[in-house]
């Protein structure tokens, strides 16, 4: 049976609907005589309907949760996410599935700033905007003379801020920079060892209904093996950790060039950035969820649970 026409739900910044083109796209590519219609949908999560803290109304599950509703409720058949926000702390829908991914884009996370200065000459004091626990984390372990500002909003925004001069320098993730074919204003790459990414950083994935076998088939090929691979070893040490946006979580996996095994990296940081933990391990590429099950266990054997949830601990 071949798909005749098909919805596509994202949500409605600039950098989703570019990632859901993309989708789309492919698909046409793959079936010529295919229709494809974007739905754009709004959630409570989306920074121009709410400004306040987005952990206090539900984290960036929120802007999932309206992509899952949307495909629960028949209003699209796909929705295209970010695989950096797709959540491990709440049980998925049994009825939806994620069957494919695209390539992984550039893993790394960036730095751009007011005068183009470079992270590791950045001065004493100057503030760097990122709401994120793993970024923040980070950059308190390694540049202590720096300091950080929560600061929410899509790219675009975010820039916009900073050349207000609500901040002096922004981190973002390069994937989304490139996409949205803003790399120029990219003033520092920062390598793994410097910040290490976000599981899922640079990987767009494709959910549809379990029930959809049509569909799933189609976005299956799509699918990059070696991403997914990727991306089950990382979910599977974030599920390990019980870890989600609000934790200073950062890992990253990839097969080896001779494509038999899948090594993986990550790490813990404490929120104040006085402690980070490091986990290196290969394992057969056959056994990706062992893979990040096994660099989880070894970063709560290094104390891991106390800088994750310090409270509890």
């Amino acid at each position: 049976m071949t798909l005749s026409s098909l919805r596509i739900a994202t949500r409605k910044s600039r950098l989703a609907c570019v990632q859901a083109e993309a989708v789309g796209k492919l698909l046409m590519e793959k079936n010529p005589n295919l229709s494809v219609e974007y739905v754009e949908i709004v959630s409570e999560g989306c920074f121009e309907k709410n400004q306040g803290d987005l952990k206090a109304i539900g984290g960036k599950g929120l802007f999932v949760k309206a992509l899952q509703q949307a495909l629960l409720e028949g209003k699209a058949d796909i929705a295209v996410h970010s695989m950096k926000d797709f959540p491990t702390d709440e049980q998925a829908p049994e009825e939806l599935v994620v069957p494919a991914v695209l390539p992984r884009a550039d893993r790394r996370d960036v730095i751009i700033s007011k005068n183009n200065t470079h992270l590791a000459t950045l001065k004493d004091g100057t503030t760097v905007g990122t709401s994120s626990p793993r970024r923040a984390a980070q950059l308190k372990h390694n540049f202590p003379h720096l300091f950080t500002k929560p600061l929410r909003g899509n790219v675009e925004t975010r820039i916009q801020k900073m050349n207000d001069g609500e901040v002096d320098a922004i981190i973002l993730a390069k994937a989304g920079l490139d996409r949205l074919g803003l790399s120029s204003k990219i003033t520092d790459v920062l390598e793994p060892d410097i910040l290490c990414p976000a599981a899922g950083q640079g990987i767009v994935g494709m959910e549809c209904r379990a029930a959809d076998g049509n569909i799933i088939a189609a976005l299956e090929e799509l699918n990059h093996t070696e991403t997914f691979t990727a991306l089950k070893a990382e979910r599977a040490m974030l599920t390990t950790l019980q870890a989600d946006c609000y934790t200073a979580v950062g890992g990253y996996a990839e097969v080896t060039k001779s494509g038999e095994n899948i090594r993986m990296i990550a790490c813990v940081a404490a929120q104040d950035g006085s402690r980070l933990l490091w986990s290196r391990q290969k394992m057969p590429v056959t056994e990706p969820i062992s893979l990040g099950k096994f660099i989880a266990n070894d970063l709560l054997q290094q104390g891991a649970e106390k800088l994750l949830r310090p409270k509890a601990a």
